[in-house]
């Protein structure tokens, strides 16, 4: 019952585009899940959040959560998302989805696309990843070989909207 009641009060976060004390809260986030955000990810992603949309979840006026995207040929680009390890599981990435999907209904966009690490990658982190997406809706439609020495193969993920 308590968890019951943690959810429902989570309805009423708010979901705001993030100022630039948001982006250093979320970028904390993000070093928090080390197992996610490698050095080198976060040093990409302290480049998208200065050229891309940045979306954070409050709760009581701290960052919980955030996204990162772009939009292109039709799409939503999912780049970065993150939750506190702390709030998962009480629909923090959910919600954050929801708002990309109003957002690109809004635009006229058709779908979102996300990468991520393809199943052939055995690392269990983002088996949890994966089964978010895929319960959401998303569908695996490309392998991604990596352009780069030392970076991991990717799957591009669609979700029509």
């Amino acid at each position: 019952m308590e968890r019951y009641l943690e959810v429902l009060r989570r309805v009423n976060m708010d979901i705001v585009k993030a100022n630039e004390q948001e982006k250093e809260e979320a970028l904390e986030i993000a070093k928090s899940l080390k197992e996610w955000f490698t050095d080198e990810g976060i040093k990409n992603l302290e480049i998208d959040f200065d050229n891309n949309t940045v979306i954070v979840a409050k709760d009581n006026n701290q960052v919980i959560g955030f996204t990162c995207y772009t939009t292109y040929c039709g799409k939503l680009l999912l780049i970065w998302m993150g939750v506190k390890k702390d709030q998962w599981r009480n629909g923090i990435g959910t919600k954050l989805l929801e708002h990309l999907i109003s957002e690109a209904k809004s635009l006229g966009l058709y779908y979102i696309e996300t990468e991520t690490l393809p199943e052939e990658v055995e690392y269990e982190p983002y088996k949890i990843t994966r089964s978010f997406y895929y319960k959401n809706g998303f569908e695996r439609v490309h392998y991604k070989k990596a352009g780069i020495e030392g970076w991991d193969d990717q799957i591009i993920l669609e979700k029509k909207i």
